[in-house]
C-alpha cells in the first residue's frame, strides 16, 4: 500500500528513536536523540520502516510504541513514541 502524502491535513506527528546499530540509518542523530516525523494518518509500523525510514524490517527485532512491544502491523496515532531496537547477540 502506498502512503498518501498529498493532503497536509491528513498528517500526524510521531517521534522515532533508533537504538544501537539502527542509528546508522540516520547518522545525523545523536545518541538518545529522537526523530520527529510527520507521516500520513493511517500509517502502520511496517510502512514507517520501509517507506519512510527505509529500514529493512528484518533489521528491527524489538519495535515498541509508547513503551509497549508491538507487531509491525500496528497502526500509528498522533503523538506516538516509537522505539526501534535491532537484533542483538552476545552474552
Amino acid at each position: 500500500r502506498q502512503l498518501k502524502w498529498r493532503n497536509p491535513s491528513n498528517m500526524i506527528e510521531v517521534t522515532v528513536s533508533l537504538n544501537a546499530g539502527l542509528r546508522h540509518y540516520r547518522p545525523d542523530l545523536d545518541i538518545g536523540q529522537a526523530l520527529p516525523l510527520h507521516i500520513p494518518s493511517g500509517t502502520n509500523l511496517h510502512e514507517l520502516l520501509v517507506q519512510i525510514l527505509q529500514i529493512p524490517p528484518n533489521q528491527v527485532a524489538f519495535p515498541m510504541v509508547n513503551g509497549i512491544k508491538c507487531a509491525l502491523d500496528q497502526p500509528l496515532a498522533a503523538g506516538d513514541r516509537i522505539a526501534l531496537w535491532p537484533p542483538v547477540a552476545g552474552g
